[in-house]
């Protein structure tokens, strides 16, 4: 689901409803008029006995409530005007929500990571430093990293249509700067490109749903809240699955109970990605793409509360009273990575986003895969382990993973938590990233409509076989929505 700054149908719905309230209060004053001229008519027929300076007053009195009422209704007039002035139409003359999150990121990191900006892993010390001519040492790049980037600013577009096929129609894309390389030096920070994000349509009825589009994996579709990991999720590497992918989705509450309960199962058929090539590749074709098969998910699921007849991504807005949802799924791939051989790709995972109280919320993944890397991060970013004399391709990766975080709401615009992270690979498959833990601790404020601020404090850990990589992140993010 969207965020709920570029959710679909909320903006169209406050239009729908200023503009029935405007529409009622021109009505109320039409009538209004209408009945001073009558009771003025009425007054005037009835006062022939009054004296001539009572009746004059009286007329004055009704004449300038008509004044104030006409003055009322052109101001309405004008802001209907304006408001149907600022809707934008599709070809199809369907009104459409464009929403935006202007982002400026402040970082500063220290020692070797994947990503200076947004870091999922830290890299190893390097081996051997650059000499100069005559074996003379070049010195030290150093250590510490600051920069400034505007390339996890995020566009979007959504509609919402009713009575289509006997439900609602939903449809949305996104977009963000974060794309070209995000790694090695270049201007990618000063010039960022244009990148899709998810680009979704769903058809919802009260009890089921078809979606098609790209997203996250249905086994991980929950994110951390994170103003500093916007264009990577936070937790990626660390037991969040993330990659947006291709996919087809089917939606069904098995079960509603009185109580607001709801028990639904999905099915997914996806991209099959797995960010490896065949040994023998000549094309650059995606070894999933060449097994031929498609990715294979299932999810069921249990909600209550707040929000039960959607499934989908939670709000960093406003956290809500109460409910929530815990879910539990499988995934079966397969890949085609060296010869006429298929490696399969497995994972089982659950997931939940629970209310503890008033405010307070929880939410969290754990999976336990293999050959998970194209859904994005698993195995902290690894396929296949390091092979063996004579041998094309090592053993498929085996990884345990999840993350949690706990989120606070003290006040309507400020939002607080802290969570954790870890993947660990298994050590008889021969990675060479053993285990990676990412814990951080964020803030973000609302000051004022349409102002959004953050801080964020990352630590990651990294461990390789002769030597554990450790890297802080500090994020100042400021920016404002649409």
């Amino acid at each position: 689901m969207i965020d709920p700054v570029l959710r679909s149908g909320t903006g169209k719905r406050r239009r729908v409803a200023c503009i029935a309230t405007a529409r009622a209060a021109l009505l109320s004053l039409m009538l209004l008029m209408l009945f001073g001229v009558a009771g003025l008519s009425a007054q005037q027929r009835s006062s022939s006995t009054d004296s001539g300076a009572a009746d004059a007053a009286s007329r004055d009195s009704i004449a300038a409530r008509l004044r104030r009422a006409e003055a009322a209704i052109e101001l309405l007039r004008q802001q209907l005007a304006v408001e149907a002035g600022t809707v934008v139409r599709t070809r199809s003359r369907l009104q459409i929500e464009l929403s935006a999150r202007v982002l400026m990121n402040s970082f500063l990191t220290t020692n070797r990571v994947n990503t200076v900006d947004v870091p999922q892993f830290g890299l190893p010390a390097a081996a051997v430093l650059p000499t100069l001519p005559g074996g003379v040492p070049a010195g030290s790049p150093g250590t510490r990293a600051l920069g400034m980037s505007v390339r996890q600013t995020r566009l979007g577009a959504a509609l919402s249509v009713d009575s289509v096929m006997g439900g609602v129609f939903e449809g949305d894309v996104e977009l963000d700067f974060f794309g070209g390389v995000s790694t090695g030096p270049g201007d990618r920070r000063l010039f960022p490109e244009p990148r899709l994000r998810t680009a979704r349509a769903r058809l919802r009825w009260d009890r089921g749903s078809i979606f098609v589009g790209s997203e996250t994996p249905l086994i991980s579709d929950l994110n951390p809240i994170s103003l500093a990991s916007v264009g990577v999720p936070g937790f990626v590497a660390a037991g969040n699955l993330w990659n947006w992918l291709p996919q087809i989705r089917v939606s069904r509450d098995l079960l509603v109970l009185p109580a607001g309960v709801r028990l639904g199962v999905q099915g997914a058929v996806l991209a099959p990605f797995s960010a490896t090539l065949n040994t023998a590749e000549t094309d650059a074709v995606d070894a999933g793409e060449r097994s031929g098969r498609p990715y294979l998910q299932g999810r069921m699921n249990v909600r209550w509360g707040e929000g039960a007849s959607e499934s989908g991504a939670p709000s960093d807005v406003s956290l809500g009273e109460s409910g929530g949802e815990i879910g539990v799924g499988i995934h079966r791939g397969w890949v085609r990575a060296a010869g006429d051989s298929t490696s399969i790709s497995r994972a089982v995972s659950v997931d939940a986003r629970v209310m503890v109280a008033p405010r307070v919320e929880v939410r969290g993944e754990a999976y336990r895969g293999q050959l998970v890397r194209g859904l994005g991060g698993g195995g902290i970013g690894q396929g296949f382990g390091r092979s063996l004399s004579g041998a094309t391709i090592g053993p498929p990766i085996r990884d345990v993973a999840g993350w949690i975080q706990l989120n606070v709401q003290a006040h309507t615009t400020l939002i607080s938590g802290a969570g954790c992270g870890k993947n660990s690979v298994n050590r008889d498959d021969r990675p060479i990233r053993l285990a990676n833990t990412a814990c951080s601790a964020h803030l973000l404020w609302r000051p004022a409509q349409p102002l959004v601020m953050g801080l964020e404090f990352r630590q990651v850990r990294t461990r390789y076989s002769d030597q554990t990589s450790r890297a802080n992140h500090v994020n100042l993010s400021f920016g404002f929505e649409l």
